[in-house]
Protein backbone atom coordinates (compact mmCIF):
# COMPACT_ATOMS: atom_id res chain seq x y z
CA UNK A 1 0.00 0.00 0.00
CA UNK A 2 1.35 3.05 -1.03
CA UNK A 3 0.03 6.98 0.27
CA UNK A 4 0.26 10.17 -2.15
CA UNK A 5 -0.12 12.87 0.37
CA UNK A 6 -0.69 15.86 -2.37
CA UNK A 7 -3.41 13.81 -3.88
CA UNK A 8 -4.61 12.43 -0.46
CA UNK A 9 -5.12 8.80 -2.38
CA UNK A 10 -3.68 5.45 -1.66
CA UNK A 11 -2.37 2.85 -4.03
CA UNK A 12 -2.88 -0.93 -3.14
CA UNK A 13 -1.36 -3.98 -4.48
CA UNK A 14 -0.64 -7.81 -3.81
CA UNK A 15 2.26 -9.96 -4.17
CA UNK A 16 2.52 -13.60 -4.13
CA UNK A 17 4.06 -15.57 -1.83
CA UNK A 18 2.57 -19.11 -2.99
CA UNK A 19 1.79 -20.48 -6.12
CA UNK A 20 4.24 -17.81 -7.75
CA UNK A 21 3.77 -18.34 -11.70
CA UNK A 22 1.25 -20.11 -11.31
CA UNK A 23 -2.36 -18.45 -12.58
CA UNK A 24 -4.38 -18.39 -9.81
CA UNK A 25 -7.34 -15.86 -9.37
CA UNK A 26 -6.41 -12.73 -7.06
CA UNK A 27 -8.40 -9.94 -5.80
CA UNK A 28 -7.36 -6.60 -4.36
CA UNK A 29 -9.63 -3.53 -3.58
CA UNK A 30 -8.85 -0.27 -2.07
CA UNK A 31 -12.18 1.48 -0.25
CA UNK A 32 -11.82 5.14 0.64
CA UNK A 33 -14.19 8.09 0.11
CA UNK A 34 -16.91 6.60 -2.73
CA UNK A 35 -17.37 3.98 0.01
CA UNK A 36 -17.57 0.94 -2.37
CA UNK A 37 -15.24 -1.34 -4.24
CA UNK A 38 -15.88 -0.86 -8.13
CA UNK A 39 -13.84 -1.20 -11.51
CA UNK A 40 -12.31 2.39 -10.34
CA UNK A 41 -10.66 1.18 -7.15
CA UNK A 42 -11.19 -2.85 -7.51
CA UNK A 43 -9.33 -5.71 -10.01
CA UNK A 44 -9.84 -9.54 -10.14
CA UNK A 45 -8.90 -12.28 -12.31
CA UNK A 46 -6.16 -14.91 -13.08
CA UNK A 47 -2.53 -13.90 -12.52
CA UNK A 48 1.01 -15.35 -11.59
CA UNK A 49 2.45 -12.94 -9.54
CA UNK A 50 0.89 -9.94 -8.38
CA UNK A 51 -2.14 -7.67 -9.37
CA UNK A 52 -2.82 -4.04 -9.04
CA UNK A 53 -3.16 -0.86 -8.35
CA UNK A 54 -5.81 -0.02 -7.24
CA UNK A 55 -6.10 3.83 -6.48
CA UNK A 56 -9.12 5.58 -4.20
CA UNK A 57 -8.60 9.10 -2.72
CA UNK A 58 -9.04 8.76 0.89
CA UNK A 59 -11.67 9.79 3.80
CA UNK A 60 -10.83 11.63 7.01
CA UNK A 61 -11.28 9.98 10.21
CA UNK A 62 -10.29 12.03 13.34
CA UNK A 63 -8.01 14.05 11.29
CA UNK A 64 -6.28 11.03 9.23
CA UNK A 65 -6.63 9.51 5.93
CA UNK A 66 -7.36 6.63 5.69
CA UNK A 67 -8.59 3.75 3.53
CA UNK A 68 -9.83 0.41 3.88
CA UNK A 69 -7.67 -2.37 1.98
CA UNK A 70 -8.43 -5.80 0.64
CA UNK A 71 -6.48 -8.45 -1.31
CA UNK A 72 -7.39 -12.40 -2.24
CA UNK A 73 -5.84 -14.88 -3.79
CA UNK A 74 -7.14 -18.67 -4.45
CA UNK A 75 -5.01 -21.46 -4.66
CA UNK A 76 -5.32 -23.75 -7.43
CA UNK A 77 -8.39 -25.68 -5.91
CA UNK A 78 -10.14 -22.99 -5.47
CA UNK A 79 -9.64 -22.41 -1.70
CA UNK A 80 -9.58 -18.67 -1.02
CA UNK A 81 -6.75 -16.89 1.02
CA UNK A 82 -7.20 -13.29 2.85
CA UNK A 83 -4.27 -11.27 3.43
CA UNK A 84 -2.97 -11.55 6.92
CA UNK A 85 -4.53 -8.31 8.55
CA UNK A 86 -8.06 -8.67 6.96
CA UNK A 87 -10.60 -8.39 9.55
CA UNK A 88 -12.15 -12.15 8.53
CA UNK A 89 -16.30 -10.54 8.72
CA UNK A 90 -15.20 -8.29 6.00
CA UNK A 91 -11.81 -8.90 4.49
CA UNK A 92 -10.22 -5.39 4.66
CA UNK A 93 -8.10 -3.88 6.86
CA UNK A 94 -9.08 0.32 7.92
CA UNK A 95 -5.12 1.82 7.14
CA UNK A 96 -4.86 5.27 8.18
CA UNK A 97 -2.02 8.17 7.88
Amino acid sequence: MEYNPYTRSFCGFAVKSRWVGVATDMHVATVGASGTADKGNSLSGPSLYALGPSRERAWEHEGQDCVLFGARISDPEGNQYFHQSANAAIGYTRLCV
